[in-house]
């Protein structure tokens, strides 16, 4: 980001200076601008986006190792960051990893609260056999004060794609922060000697959303309603960027999606939802369902006969998601992944 003397002439620049000054001064950052923090969003799209490797260990010596970093290849669109554990063929004993990914610091513009994102997943590949699981802890690291919260952490004991998890944070405007996440996996059976594998555990859209303007200006659509009896619009349009859970799933002329409802928004939601071809150009019929906050519903949409062959052949699509939650609406453009049944 860019940083930035005859009596009455020397008067009105000194003026003039003080008021670029105060100006600049009053300038957001990028971050700030989005409320979105760190300002890459966590989106992983092309790169680790300053997110660092700062711990790994293996309890099984030379027979396990242990990485963390950019996985160009799985994600929610693709680009993740992974915590990778990786057993030898003749491992003979458990196994219990450590993986510390950190991201990169930001310092947050206001107000003091908002929602922790993240979509996880679980993959255990062949070391399934071992019943390997995987935990998780987020840590908020406040840098100024020298203060940790850990608002959002979870076991997963089975084979999982990405899910989307949110947690309700409270942050000091002002103060710089970093975001850490500890991953341990572990197995609860003995290798046999003849079973060796990878097994990854992957987020994605790891981000801290904040109303940038604390309740004030508009959020998608009209005014910035909400307040004393919710979210903001620009809080509800930051809380559900990544409720659409991917991916989607055509069967014939059906197309199935599921969406969520996060439990942040401290509201049941209705959802409308429709599927585009290009972002004024409609390709399914379009549905309004309610959604129970902290849970996800299956919406069925209905290809248009004219859109069908336009669809069939598409690896994504676009859909276009508007989201009422009490006073507050936001508006929402995704694409997913489309797989066919």
């Amino acid at each position: 980001m860019t940083r930035f003397t005859g009596t009455h002439i020397r008067r009105g620049a000194v003026a003039a200076t003080a008021t670029i000054a105060m100006l600049l001064l009053a300038m957001p950052s990028a971050g700030a601008a989005s409320g979105v923090y760190p300002a890459e969003g966590g989106t992983f799209s092309g790169g680790a986006q300053g997110w660092q490797l700062t711990s790994a260990s293996c309890n099984a010596g030379p027979l396990c190792t242990v990485s963390g970093g950019y996985d160009d290849s799985n994600g929610d669109p693709p680009g993740s960051i992974a915590a990778n554990t990786t057993v030898a063929l003749n491992l003979v004993t458990v196994f219990k990893s450590n993986v510390t990914l950190q991201s990169p610091d930001f310092t947050v513009a206001g107000p003091d609260s908002g929602t922790l994102h993240l979509d996880r997943q679980f993959a255990p590949g062949s070391l399934v056999d071992l019943a390997a699981e995987t935990s998780y802890a987020v840590t908020l690291i406040d840098r100024t004060a020298e203060r940790q919260s850990k608002p959002l952490s979870e076991t997963i004991d089975s084979a999982s794609g990405f899910v989307g998890k949110d947690a309700a944070v409270t942050v000091v405007p002002g103060h710089a922060y970093a975001i850490s996440i500890a991953v341990e996996t572990t197995s609860s059976l003995a290798g046999t000697g003849l079973l060796g594998g990878t097994t990854s555990t992957r987020f994605d859209n790891v981000a801290l959303s904040l109303d940038a303007n604390g309740g004030a200006g508009g959020g998608t659509g009209g005014g910035d309603r909400g307040g004393k009896d919710g979210l903001s619009d620009r809080q509800l349009l930051a809380t559900v960027q990544g409720s659409l859970v991917a991916p989607a799933t055509l069967k014939g002329k059906r197309l199935l999606v599921k969406a969520r409802c996060p439990a942040a928004v401290g509201h049941a939601c209705r959802v409308t939802l429709q599927g585009l071809l290009k972002k004024h150009r409609a390709a399914t019929s379009r549905r309004v369902v309610k959604i129970a906050g902290g849970k996800t519903k299956q919406i069925v949409l209905k290809v248009k006969p004219r859109a069908q062959k336009k669809v069939a052949p598409r690896k994504r699509l676009l859909f276009k998601q508007t989201v009422k939650a009490g006073p507050a609406k936001a508006t929402v453009y995704r694409r997913l992944k489309l797989i066919r049944r």
